[in-house]
């Protein structure tokens, strides 16, 4: 069993970052450079058994071949003391799983934001042959400059190689799974991981999955059966335009879905875009304006407005955040006494 303090190859261990059921989770400084990674072991128990292998040497294997700045990194693979070890990025500002436990659901633009960044790691992905299978917000992490990054490639599936799983073999996480991906079909592509990606925009939004039960059979034949909410309807707040887009990312059939993560990446990109011209384009007097644009310069990057919201702890609050929004406030303090 790996302890903190513990040397494994060059790394020094720190704390626990996390576990599941195949294995933990280290922080680690490689002990030449004082570089911060994180890394994933394999539990004792689970190393005697191939398949769990398997998966793990894949992700790493998978790794290694994706190189992009929305999917966490790796450095290297090693053995120690017979237990397989991967290093890999340290992605430290948690997930956002974490951040819907705290705030439950998001402003659609933040939620758009997300998932574009989504897009662009699948878009990769997807071009070197590997669909995730196990996209959820758990296995999407932040970063202190801002960035989404995908992770926790264990269930993916290397397109140019032969499979792992059985032909039939139904994996994944229920609540994000595609109907294709259910039913265990052999010929998949990039367009199971769009629909996840439906599933988690939708509930980013709306506070909910689009389907849910009591048990995974109800929750089955609702991805296979049933037709989501429109998402306008669930959220007013959400454009026409954004739910179209959810709808046709949770499509039936993957031949009904967006052709790719491009072409969902692109709408995105239109929508925010638009959002942010019709914005621009209020007419606003000139002391509104000097203060808009000084709130617009402050505007932090997409993690710290994620961990800013209602309900998440008052530590994420950054200090020069604080400051300058006593600034705009003096200065609007002082442009009313100017006019009185």
């Amino acid at each position: 069993m790996t302890t903190t303090g513990e040397t494994i190859g060059p790394y020094m261990l720190g704390v626990r970052l996390g576990e599941g059921a195949f294995g933990a989770v280290y922080e680690a400084t490689h002990r030449e450079t004082g570089k911060r990674v994180a890394i994933k072991f394999l539990h004792g128990t689970k190393q005697l058994e191939p398949e769990v292998q398997n998966r793990f040497v894949r992700e790493v294997a998978l790794l290694q071949t994706l190189d992009h700045e929305n999917i966490v990194r790796h450095f290297e693979a090693g053995l120690h003391d017979g237990s397989i070890y991967c290093a890999m990025e340290l992605v430290e500002c948690g997930s956002l799983k974490e951040v819907l436990q705290s705030r439950e659901r998001l402003p659609w633009r933040e939620a758009a934001e997300v998932t574009l960044q989504v897009c662009r790691a699948l878009e990769h992905a997807h071009k070197m042959g590997c669909v995730h299978r196990d996209l959820k917000p758990a296995n999407l992490y932040l970063s202190e400059d801002g960035l989404v990054k995908l992770g926790d490639l264990g269930l993916a599936r290397d397109l140019n190689k032969e499979r792992l799983t059985v032909q039939g073999q139904t994996v994944g996480t229920w609540r994000y799974m595609a109907p294709e991906q259910i039913t265990g079909d052999a010929d998949i592509d990039g367009r199971l991981d769009l629909y996840a990606t439906g599933c988690m925009l939708f509930e980013m939004i709306s506070g909910r999955v689009p389907f849910d039960g009591p048990d995974f059979f109800t929750i089955f034949d609702q991805h296979l059966e049933t037709l989501p909410a429109r998402l306008d309807v669930v959220t007013k707040s959400c454009p026409k335009t954004l739910a179209d887009l959810v709808e046709d990312l949770l499509k039936k059939t993957p031949e009904m879905r967006p052709e790719n993560a491009s072409e969902v990446a692109q709408r995105l990109e239109d929508l925010l875009d638009e959002a942010t011209e019709k914005a621009s384009s209020v007419v606003v007097s000139d002391e509104s304006a000097v203060m808009a644009s000084g709130l617009r310069e402050s505007q932090p990057n997409l993690t710290k407005r994620l961990q800013s919201g209602p309900g998440v702890a008052a530590g994420k609050i950054s200090w020069k955040a604080l400051f300058i929004a006593a600034g705009l406030v003096v200065l609007f303090i002082a442009v009313v006494l100017a006019l009185l």
